[in-house]
């Protein structure tokens, strides 16, 4: 009995010590700032969202893996972009760089690596980050696949 009920005793007495440092601090902060201050304190924060903007790239045809089947690959991608469209001409210069990255890890995947949804979304996946490398963090927000064939 001692086993089950000490520790349980000790834990409850802990939680209701933690509940009343808790309750006076909060009725402190209460004192000092009065009610309008603790309305604020849990009131939300509007959250903007990023001017969402989209910038197609031109659809490349690739060499896949010498070792597989499919031997090329044409895609198109769309860029949805986090910024502000006046900020748009930074990515439009970067452009050589994205298609180069873009280039480079098409020309390493092989047919089994685009299998299933799994596959397409983890070709989405480094290709935005492969462009956030360039662009800056966050800059691409999702890589849209306008078309995808392999032959």
């Amino acid at each position: 009995m001692y086993v089950i009920v000490l520790p349980l005793a000790r834990l409850a007495l802990g939680a209701a010590a933690l509940c009343g440092v808790a309750a006076a601090g909060f009725g402190g902060y209460w004192m000092a700032v009065g009610p309008d201050g603790v309305a604020r304190l849990f009131e939300g924060t509007p959250i903007a969202e990023p001017a969402q903007a989209t910038l197609d790239m031109p659809e490349l045809l690739v060499n896949l893996r010498p070792d597989t089947p499919s031997r090329f690959m044409k895609i198109g991608v769309t860029l949805a972009l986090a910024l502000a469209p006046k900020d748009r001409g930074r990515v439009e210069q970067a452009m050589p760089h994205l298609v180069n990255a873009q280039q480079e890890f098409l020309r390493n995947i092989d047919q089994h690596d685009l299998r299933g949804s799994a596959g397409l979304l983890r070709l989405r996946e480094e290709l935005r980050r492969r462009f956030n490398l360039i662009l800056g963090p966050d800059t691409v927000s999702d890589v849209l696949l306008r078309s995808l064939l392999t032959q």
